[in-house]
């Protein structure tokens, strides 16, 4: 006996539901929205909106960000160009190849974030902290100027730190393997420094507390503290 349907055609039936990917996008799209305009309350709420909420691969340029936490979100291989950072806080975010092209930070800090592959080129960082990051493996730092700053408890593997001016800052709990070339230091706090697993070429270093094996000591008088 033919069934219902089969009398009365299909015109009736519902298609079945599809599951609604509206959210993640619109959580995506506000979460570099609420970023770009430190809106914290807009961030979180976009966040509550995604159970796995990610930037993974957002290209973000020219962004003038103030004072906001940026937390729980994947960064990683998300692309920073010509940023203004101000008060941002990176505290535990995954940034692993996220790449920071000219942008400039201020009184930041990346508390146990994960660097690994990250890339810092041509910015500026003036009080900001860099401290405890979980992963450092094949981090670069080139061509950037460190102004007031504490780099501490950074462990780093096959890194490469180029062209660097680190100046009036802190420097504590530095090891691993690395290449250090043309790092300049300036009046900076050097604690245990540990250069015996690093190749180092052209660093030098003036009215440091201290001088970490390898840096050449370039005019100036060692500063007493």
């Amino acid at each position: 006996m033919p069934d219902e349907r089969t009398l009365h055609g299909t015109a009736g039936l519902q298609a079945p539901a599809l599951p609604d990917m509206a959210p993640l996008f619109m959580s995506k799209k506000d979460l570099l929205k609420s970023i770009q305009a430190t809106d914290e309350s807009l961030f979180d709420a976009a966040l509550s909106a995604d159970k796995t909420p990610t930037l993974d691969n957002a290209s973000i340029k020219g962004a003038q960000i103030g004072a906001m936490r940026i937390h729980t979100v994947d960064c990683s291989n998300t692309e920073w160009e010509a940023c203004i950072f101000d008060g941002t806080h990176f505290d535990g975010l995954n940034l692993q190849g996220a790449f920071f092209n000219g942008c400039s930070f201020h009184n930041c800090t990346f508390s146990n974030a994960i660097l690994a592959e990250a890339s810092f080129d041509g910015c500026v960082l003036h009080k900001t902290q860099l401290l405890s990051p979980e992963d450092l493996e094949a981090a670069e730092l080139t061509n950037c100027q460190f102004k007031e700053c504490v780099l501490e408890d950074m462990s780093f593997l096959d890194s490469s730190l180029e062209s660097l001016t680190i100046t009036s800052g802190t420097l504590r709990r530095i090891s691993g393997i690395a290449t250090l070339r043309s790092i300049v230091l300036r009046n900076v706090t050097v604690e245990d420094f540990d250069t015996s697993e690093m190749t180092l070429s052209g660093c030098t270093g003036s009215g440091c507390t201290a001088l970490p094996k390898g840096f050449t000591a370039s005019e100036g008088k060692r500063r007493r503290v």
